[in-house]
């Protein structure tokens, strides 16, 4: 079954509790509310009589009902609010979770803002129909059940009198809600292009302050801002009318009963008592008139914003387990590509072809090649972000699709092209994903944690820079790690990836930013470590450790093999070479950096 189908009505059988013990109590709430009038009429009449023990009683009378209906309101307020909570907090969690699994294909095509706005402002209009909105059209018909027999048990002929316009209150409001909510969206509208400049202006203010350009933000800022005010008063205005046009009903109905009922009162035939319950009653009847258009607007715009939300919720994970998949592993002892070609979904050229190379325990693996040549995509196939062909990428000889995809992705750390930071302390970031990690083992020591995350700044040579920030390793960093340099962002994933347990580390050119001194460095512990690794880089001093180096030319393995054996078989690792040779600095020794005049051997003894 579709996430669409009828979600209303999924919604109460995932809640079925408090659902019913809202409609119970909000029931029982009518009922005595609609009492009440009655025991008004009791208590004028007997005012009118002079009968100070019917008074007596009425008043007791009017006072249970008035304290029972407050007592059920409380009730029904509790447990309804607890239902429509629930089924948005149910429904967060549903969102986050898919969005969570599914992979880069997704959110290629998906804007964060817009991912976003599902998650907080879909969700809350889904939740408004089925709560206020449900408790609006259920109230609306208890009251219409409870009142509308009272009245036709006092008079039928001051009910279809008093009652006859009002009708047409429905489509009174259903007009000045189609006027609000064109308004309201034309809000929304300005709202969300204030909130993209705002955004965009703090994610580029370097840029802007570089180009002196914050004057004229500043101009065009006021006139978004002006457009989004001027909005907010047309809204203003057609919600003004909208308590006016509900009094209209009221208004009508008592002029009705003045004219037609007071004859009756002042010829004896009803009493005054009888008269003021009516009254009352028709001043309950207008409710029902206004809310039910009011309901099912509400439940519409619910609908029409679930419907986005089930686009997403529906929407197939690129990578996920199969359900014979069980296989579970330890170590990475062994990894094979196997005649690996992949062709993104919407591409007529393969982006890789006929891949092949094998790495064992410990070994590692360097990747070269011109922009667009494959190397991210590999490391994704390899992560499992987007699926592989079936038999192409195998881990210690079982087809990596046979591996539950949890169990790995412990076993990998992976260092993307953009280094991405969390708005969390430099602490947690250095931890995160680790053993370490305080969101895992929230009963941590925290004198261990800290020393922990110590150890592995000092991996990529980090750890003074660390200790010259307010608060050392518990600075809170910005967005995106947006107090630190682009190199200082670089180590620190590095150093996230190098705390962790797993067993195959791919680095997908993520040393860019970073000097050289410090790259030997990062370098040196990578080799220290356990782990197998795959480093993708643009510059060939990164590949010095590597055992074997793969380049790649247009999606193919152009060559495998030393460095040495490349200078002989790649004229693209050969042209690469040439090119960075030839932009070392005169003062510096032309082959200082690159592997054809530091061996492995000599690297991997730390000289």
């Amino acid at each position: 079954m579709k996430s669409t189908d009828k979600p209303i009505l999924s919604s109460i059988r995932r809640f079925p509790r408090p659902f019913a013990l809202g409609i119970l109590t909000l029931a029982f709430t009518n009922l005595f509310d609609v009492l009440s009038p009655f025991a008004l009429k009791k208590a004028i009449d007997a005012i009118s009589g002079g009968d100070r023990g019917a008074l007596r009683d009425a008043v007791l009378m009017y006072a249970v009902f008035m304290v029972l209906t407050v007592s059920f309101r409380h009730q029904w307020r509790i447990h309804f609010g607890r239902f429509h909570h629930a089924v948005a907090e149910d429904l967060r969690n549903r969102l986050f979770n898919k969005l969570s699994v599914l992979g880069p294909r997704f959110f290629e095509k998906n804007p964060t803002g817009e991912l976003m706005s599902l998650m907080i402002n879909d969700v809350n209009t889904f939740r408004m129909a089925v709560g206020p909105a449900l408790l609006i059209l259920f109230d609306a018909g208890f009251i219409i059940a409870f009142v509308l027999p009272f009245m036709l048990s006092i008079s039928v002929e001051w009910t279809w009198k008093t009652m006859i316009l009002l009708p047409v209150i429905p489509f009174i409001i259903r007009f000045m809600e189609d006027r609000i909510a064109s308004a309201s969206r034309q809000q929304q509208d300005r709202l969300a292009e204030m909130s993209g400049f705002s955004q965009e202006l703090v994610t580029g203010i370097r840029v802007v302050k570089g180009f002196a350009q914050e004057s004229n933000r500043q101009k065009v800022f006021r006139t978004f801002s002006n457009k989004y005010a001027e909005s907010c008063n047309a809204v203003a205005r057609y919600d003004a009318l909208f308590e006016p046009a509900l009094q209209i009903g009221i208004a009508t109905g008592s002029v009705i009963l003045l004219a037609w009922g007071s004859k009756d009162v002042l010829s004896g035939a009803v009493t005054l008592g009888t008269f003021v319950a009516f009254h009352e009653y028709i001043k309950r009847m207008i409710w029902p008139m206004a809310a039910i258009g009011s309901g099912l607007s509400l439940i519409q715009q619910g609908r029409s914003s679930y419907s986005r939300i089930a686009d997403v919720l529906d929407a197939d994970p690129e990578v996920e387990d199969l359900p014979t998949t069980t296989q579970t592993i330890e170590s990475v002892d062994a990894l094979e590509v196997r005649n690996l070609t992949y062709t993104y979904p919407d591409a007529t050229q393969p982006a890789l072809v006929d891949v092949s190379f094998h790495l064992k325990r410990g070994e590692i693996l360097g990747v070269i090649g011109p922009v667009g040549s494959g190397k991210s995509t590999l490391v994704q196939l390899l992560g499992r972000l987007r699926q592989a062909p079936t038999n192409s990428i195998l881990v210690n000889g079982q087809p990596l699709e046979s591996i539950r995809l949890q169990s790995w992705r412990e076993q990998l750390a992976m260092v993307p092209q953009e280094a991405f930071l969390f708005s969390r302390t430099v602490e947690e970031n250095l931890l995160f994903g680790s053993e370490h990690d305080t969101a895992v083992d929230t009963a941590a020591d925290p004198t261990a944690v800290h020393r922990r995350a110590i150890d592995t700044a000092a991996q990529v040579a980090i750890q003074s820079e660390i200790e010259k920030l307010p608060l050392g390793y518990r600075s809170w960093l910005g967005e995106k790690g947006v107090n630190l340099s682009g190199g200082q962002r670089q180590r620190m994933t590095i150093a996230r990836a190098l705390a962790r347990s797993g067993c195959l580390m791919m680095l997908d050119d993520s040393l860019s930013a970073v000097d050289t001194k410090t790259e030997a460095t990062i370098l040196q512990s990578l080799r220290q470590s356990p782990m197998t690794a795959i480093i993708v880089s643009h510059r060939l001093q990164a590949l010095g450790l590597a055992d074997r180096i793969l380049v790649l030319n247009e999606g193919r393995v152009e060559a495998l093999g030393t460095h040495d054996e490349l200078l002989l078989l790649s004229p693209t690792y050969r042209r690469i070479h040439d090119r960075q040779m030839s932009e070392q600095a005169p003062t510096e020794s032309s082959h200082s950096n690159l592997p054809s005049t530091i061996s492995p051997e000599v690297l991997r003894e730390g000289v």
